[in-house]
């Protein structure tokens, strides 16, 4: 997130212990509804310190009593995360969330919560390989359905569904930080 003083505040050293670490999203995807999501107690969570390793990024994501995680099940990189940046009008940085991800099911009852998810608005919680930490997308606005397709060819991945959300090209909103590190997932009871 950015600090909004407008002046860069360091420098960063390397990793060097993720730097030979695996690499890309864990092979399952979570997606919850953003209404079923607590941004403000999310953002509350900011770690001060490294006790957890991850300074500066969240102890837990938080969700609203009864939420419910949606698992997509895939396989080795098949959740695919990408963050870009766009220069805002005035000159500064924002940025677009998305995830490409396959659907390995032909069902009937998986092609409906395909559509569903063509009206919703989620936020999608991946682990990162490196690092072991969940990282969230959609954190300020939510990501909606950008792109669905079934190629009917003999292909590797034929018969099966490519799947893309994205921070909403509506009334041009994009996100404020890249995707946000956490240690936990919490669901209020």
């Amino acid at each position: 997130m950015s600090n909004c003083t407008g002046i860069i505040t360091g420098g960063i050293d390397k990793d060097c212990t993720t730097i030979n670490a695996a690499v890309g999203a864990d092979k399952d995807l979570i997606l919850v509804n953003y209404n079923d999501f607590d941004r403000t107690a999310t953002l509350a969570t900011r770690e001060l310190d490294d006790t957890n390793g991850n300074i500066g990024g969240l102890s837990t994501i938080e969700l609203k009593e009864g939420a419910i995680q949606h698992i997509f099940e895939g396989t080795d990189y098949s959740v695919v995360p990408n963050v870009t940046t766009e220069v805002k009008e005035n000159g500064d940085a924002w940025y677009i969330h998305s995830l490409a991800f396959m659907v390995y099911s032909k069902k009937a009852k998986d092609r409906k919560t395909l559509e569903d998810l063509g009206e919703s608005r989620v936020v999608a919680i991946t682990v990162d390989r490196s690092t072991g930490l969940y990282e969230i997308f959609g954190i300020d606005h939510g990501l909606k359905l950008s792109g669905l397709e079934r190629a009917y060819v003999g292909t590797q991945n034929s018969n099966f569904y490519s799947v893309a959300i994205a921070t909403p090209d509506i009334a041009v909103v994009r996100e404020s930080s890249l995707g946000e590190l956490a240690v936990a997932i919490n669901t209020a009871v």
